[in-house]
């Protein structure tokens, strides 16, 4: 086999990579939703919100991908796709510590994975 070389992906990474496409498919899915119908009050507050859910989805697959390369850019994109999404939710939603606090727990279960294995990534 020429020019093949063997990939060695940490676990944590793997993990990482598949909360993220969770994350990313839960996004799309919301975000197509909300552009169907708009749920109130949050559309009321923020009209753009599927489309800046669909806009995050999509981030947070495109982090997927690159993660599965082993890329370190696909740390920073699902990183900043959860930023986004962290923002859009605190700022929508009617209890915003709630919000916030919940944020901070989706946030840990995505990046305790990836701090673990990121300096596997290139």
């Amino acid at each position: 086999m020429v020019g093949s070389k063997a990939t060695k992906r940490n676990t944590s990474i793997t993990i990482a990579t598949i909360f993220f496409a969770i994350f990313g498919i839960l996004a799309i899915v919301i975000g197509i939703v909300d552009i169907m119908n708009p749920p109130y009050p949050y559309a009321q507050r923020l009209p753009l919100l599927g489309h800046i859910a669909l806009i995050v989805g999509i981030l947070s697959l495109v982090a997927t991908s690159l993660l599965w390369k082993l890329k370190r850019l696909g740390g920073y994109v699902g990183i900043i796709s959860f930023v986004i999404a962290y923002a859009v939710n605190v700022y929508v939603g009617e209890n915003p510590m709630l919000h916030a606090m919940a944020g901070v727990i989706a946030g840990l279960v995505l990046f305790i994975p990836l701090a673990i294995g990121w300096k596997t990534l290139s």
